[in-house]
């Protein structure tokens, strides 16, 4: 029994290693886009808001979607000899770079995750988010997506997006293209903010990307280029979400879009003040809290 609880321990804490660099800006940003989005599904045409107490109860089962989206990824996306090269640079404690795990057991555990993963969809719901997060997951780790960095950034934005809407279909029942689409377009609002934006990651890896030969944003156009259509993207999608919610309304204050702009201000400051790559790692942490500040546009609290 003790051997067999160590060893169930040991694969639990590599699963949990896989996924742990990505935890915040995927499962928790998803989980809190659903969570929010569901209290004002009205807002979508997703049927009524949801009262805080039954969002609450849906939570396991969006957890559950979440994670094992993000598992399948993670599978893909460092099992490859030049992201294990890559790792072994920039995230020494990753499952294959430290030897916990080996390629071949990451392909096998890849065949069963997939039935696991659609099933989990079909019973829960966001089966639709979960077949799109799939295929561009295909895309971007199997079929040379990531070489591209402009079609990386969309394939992040595209991905992000279906981390978003798949917790709100878990919650609400409804699919986002219920309504009037207005859900399906606000998403795509913030996916096409991450796609021009995304690439404020690739700062703290510069050294292991150009050593590798990865091609990102930040070494195709250069670093100052970089930071600077980073700043245009914040500024212009944050505009555009305030347009998209008519902000300044009778309907909804001015104050909605503050969140946004001051949280917009910190991130496109952090990575103009601290260029190292400590502070990019810094300035990465606080870009999140930007898409937060998105997300609570829709809400009338303010």
């Amino acid at each position: 029994m003790a051997s067999f609880l160590s060893s169930s321990l040991y694969h639990a804490y590599t699963a949990h290693l896989f996924v742990r660099d990505n935890i915040k800006e995927i499962i928790c940003l998803g989980l809190l886009f659903g969570v929010l989005n569901a209290s004002v599904a009205s807002e979508f045409g997703m049927g009524p808001s949801l009262p805080f107490h039954q969002i609450l109860l849906s939570l396991p089962q969006m957890f559950l979607w979440s994670w094992s989206n993000l598992f399948l990824f993670t599978l893909h996306n460092q099992r490859s000899e030049s992201a294990i090269s890559e790792d072994k640079i920039n995230k020494s404690w990753r499952p294959l770079p430290a030897g916990r795990i080996t390629p071949h057991q990451v392909k096998l555990l890849l065949y069963c995750m997939y039935p696991v993963t659609f099933t989990i969809a079909g019973t829960t719901g966001g089966v639709g988010p979960c077949l799109l997060e799939a295929f561009s997951c295909l895309w971007y780790n199997e079929w040379n997506g990531a070489s591209n960095p402009l079609l990386k950034n969309l394939l992040n934005g595209i991905g992000f997006a279906c981390f978003f809407s798949g917790p709100l279909e878990v919650a609400t029942k409804s699919s986002v293209f219920s309504g009037d689409m207005k859900a399906f377009m606000w998403l795509l609002v913030l996916a096409g903010a991450i796609t021009t934006t995304s690439h404020a990651q690739d700062f703290r890896d510069i050294d292991g990307d150009r050593i590798t030969g990865r091609r990102t944003v930040p070494l195709l156009i250069g670093d100052e280029n970089a930071r600077s259509a980073l700043a245009v993207g914040i500024i212009g999608w944050t505009a555009l979400s305030c347009w998209f919610w008519d902000v300044g309304s009778a309907e909804r204050s001015w104050l909605s879009c503050i969140p946004a702009f001051v949280a917009g201000t910190m991130v496109v400051w952090g990575f103009y003040c601290n260029k190292t790559r400590e502070g990019d790692r810094r300035s990465w942490k606080i870009y999140p809290l930007w898409l937060i500040g998105l997300f609570v546009m829709p809400l009338r609290i303010l």
